[in-house]
């Protein structure tokens, strides 16, 4: 099964109202020609939400990512999986040739995943799956989650462990460049929560634009870090592959 986990595909530019305008997303560490390779034909685009009830915004992300690759790789058909199609899930993942798991909130996304049974649907594909934020968080295994939303760092209850779509072994922490001073409750995350963690999970931080692709080996493309033992360590440059 061959797979792309990233940060995220620079499929949108938001307008001065937040409007978000898709455009041509290009091949920023060769992105596009990964996709290409990997992707047998161009009929069927099978578009996974993060959180199966909130149709309205799952159409408003779906839509703006449809309309990027309409103008950078375009596909016959565009499908949705939420609420309102799960009850085909199984056909339309046997039919889609790109699947493309979207960001939002993990632990949503991860019961939705379990909801449906995806794990197992999922193993009858030959289509590319790309995993975006959230999305290639969830395709761990064992998917490591830091608290994301205010309430959730100081909640003893917070679950940061989760069994996932089972298609790597590799954690990503996703938008690094973003996301690496990020607070939480008034908590550092990276540096009070991830690093702590560290001594249990390898961590592959990843920029924006970066992305780890799982073909027979696995290769990191762009800027990334590894955080490992309590440590953080640079491994790779935009624009430079290294396998890990």
């Amino acid at each position: 099964m061959k797979c792309i986990l990233t940060s995220y595909i620079d499929l949108y530019d938001k307008d001065e109202d937040g409007n978000r305008i898709a455009k041509n997303f290009g091949n920023n560490n060769k992105i596009l020609d990964n996709i290409k390779k990997y992707v047998k034909k161009y009929e069927n685009f099978l578009f996974v939400a993060s959180n199966e009830f909130d149709n309205e915004a799952t159409d408003v992300y779906a839509n703006v990512t449809f309309e990027s690759f309409n103008m950078t790789l375009p596909f016959e058909n565009y499908y949705i999986l939420d609420s309102r199609t799960e009850d085909i899930a199984d056909e339309l993942i046997q039919k889609a040739d790109l699947i493309f798991l979207c960001g939002g909130h993990v632990p949503t996304q991860n019961k939705f995943f379990n909801n449906i049974n995806l794990k197992e649907k999922i193993k009858s594909t030959n289509a590319l799956i790309i995993g975006g934020s959230a999305g290639a968080m969830n395709m761990a295994d064992t998917v490591y989650c830091p608290p994301e939303l205010e309430g959730e760092a100081i909640d003893p209850k917070f679950n940061k462990v989760y069994k996932g779509l089972g298609l790597t072994n590799i954690n990503v922490f996703p938008h690094y460049d973003e996301l690496k001073d990020y607070l939480v409750d008034e908590i550092h995350v990276i540096k009070e929560i991830v690093i702590p963690d560290s001594f249990k999970y390898d961590i592959y931080a990843i920029n924006n634009g970066s992305y780890i692709l799982i073909d027979d080996k696995n290769y990191l493309y762009g800027e990334a870090y590894l955080i490992k033992d309590g440590k953080i360590e640079k491994i790779n440059e935009n624009d430079k592959i290294k396998q890990i």
